[in-house]
């Protein structure tokens, strides 16, 4: 079947943003081994809001976690960043020194600064020869600098308490290695994305296209990796301990608003090793104008976008969890379903998901909705699992315990590791 205009530009697209930096299988020695990005924690490129361009310089230490060794690591960073449905270039040249710094007080440099040019997909320190970095938490500390007048991004990926400091100032001297890096509140500058290494070429890469929900909106976060696997999609891969996870949803994507603007995230994952692509878009399309039909056109076209520029990625998408609005406390009898959904939009999705309704696009089906869901009522939430247990409002995240519950069922479904 010949390709459509659109997919024969999103191949062009995605080669133009690549350039020479794509990981490649055996670049790690002999086939057994691939260097692809590793571990937990790597979501840098979200939109929250530019520098005032009044501090040219900035110290970040952010912390990161690997359930498994990482030999010869590079760090990582990249020259693009995105909100709920576009993507954009880095508005100027940002120069970055790191460190990985080891819980025993190992402070290893990673070599020279790196120059990062707006747009550039993947941009990576020296290489740390013979260097593991142990399985575990471990830090990257990073300084920035940009041109006087210069802006830098800040991001909410990591928000929580002693996840990620940081400092800003006018002409700090480089603490990558060396120096005191004061607190922060919840907002981190963007820095290293994570660090690559060689990888067994069995472990895989997850690169999660979501929402708020993947990105741990509503309390959950896996209590191994607590802040770092963000979200019931991260903690399933830690729970099935089948690979790592590149962070690429943002609190608000729909499929509409995403399915024509992935070209630089598509590149990215490419440069990056992506193995594997993890969805739950859907929910905001739903709650808003989008009936089933169009839910599944929108990610239809998502996906044959991804399988476009990279054929062999395996595809798997979440049924849709509950949305309702509930005055305080939730139970199961106050919640109502939002106007939007009444039509069922929701049950009729996840119904034609279940029973292939997406062909051969996808890998497999990963069950979030059934462990969610009231037995008695499937339009709402259970009891105690919602994330605003307390309060009044829209229901659209898990809590803890509900995000708990999701995880557990469907790490026992296995839908992740079909055979490789």
């Amino acid at each position: 079947m010949a390709q459509s205009s659109r997919v024969r530009q999103n191949k062009v697209n995605a080669a133009a943003y690549i350039g020479a930096g794509i990981i490649t299988p055996g670049a790690g020695g002999g086939g057994s081994t691939i260097r692809r990005l590793a571990g937990f924690g790597g979501d840098q490129g979200n939109q929250i809001r530019p520098s005032d361009g009044s501090k040219n310089s900035f110290n970040a230490r952010k912390r990161f976690y690997t359930p498994v060794p990482i030999p010869n690591p590079e760090v990582a960073y990249t020259g693009i960043y995105y909100n709920s449905g576009n993507e954009y270039d880095y508005p100027n040249e940002v120069a970055y020194h790191s460190a990985i710094e080891l819980p025993d007080g190992t402070i290893r440099d990673m070599g020279a600064t790196v120059t990062v040019s707006p747009g550039t997909i993947l941009a990576k320190s020296a290489k740390a020869d013979g260097f593991t970095i142990p399985a575990g938490f471990y830090w990257i500390r990073t300084n920035g600098k940009v041109a006087t007048g210069g802006l830098w991004y800040y991001t909410d990926a990591f928000r929580a308490a002693n996840v990620g400091n940081m400092e800003e100032g006018v002409d700090l001297v480089d603490k990558a290695v060396s120096g005191t890096i004061g607190n922060a509140s919840q907002q981190m500058p963007a820095a290293a994305i994570g660090v690559i290494g060689d990888m067994p070429a069995a472990r895989r890469l997850f690169a999660l296209t979501g929402d708020s929900l993947s990105q741990g909106v509503g309390g959950y976060s896996h209590a191994t990796a607590p802040s770092l696997a963000l979200g019931v999609l991260a903690g399933l891969v830690l729970q099935r301990d089948v690979g790592s996870v590149l962070h690429l949803g943002r609190a608000g994507a729909s499929a509409l608003a995403n399915k024509d603007k992935y070209a630089k995230r598509i590149a990215l994952m490419q440069a990056l090793g992506v193995t594997d692509i993890f969805s739950d878009l859907g929910v905001n399309d739903l709650s808003s104008t989008s009936s089933a039909a169009t839910l599944k056109t929108n990610l239809t076209a998502l996906f044959n976008t991804f399988k476009a520029a990279m054929p062999t990625v395996r595809i798997y998408q979440s049924t849709i969890t509950p949305s309702t609005t509930a005055t305080a406390p939730i139970t199961e009898s106050n919640q109502t379903v939002p106007t939007a959904m009444q039509d069922g939009r929701r049950l009729t999705f996840n119904a034609d998901l279940r029973a292939g309704g997406f062909s051969s696009l996808l890998a497999g089906v990963v069950e979030f909705a059934i462990p969610a869901q009231l037995d008695a009522d499937p339009n709402l939430w259970k009891a105690g699992y919602a994330s605003d247990a307390g309060n009044p409002g829209a229901q659209q995240h898990p809590n803890q315990t509900g995000g708990e519950a999701i995880v557990a069922y469907a790490a026992a479904q296995n839908a992740l590791a079909m055979p490789v």
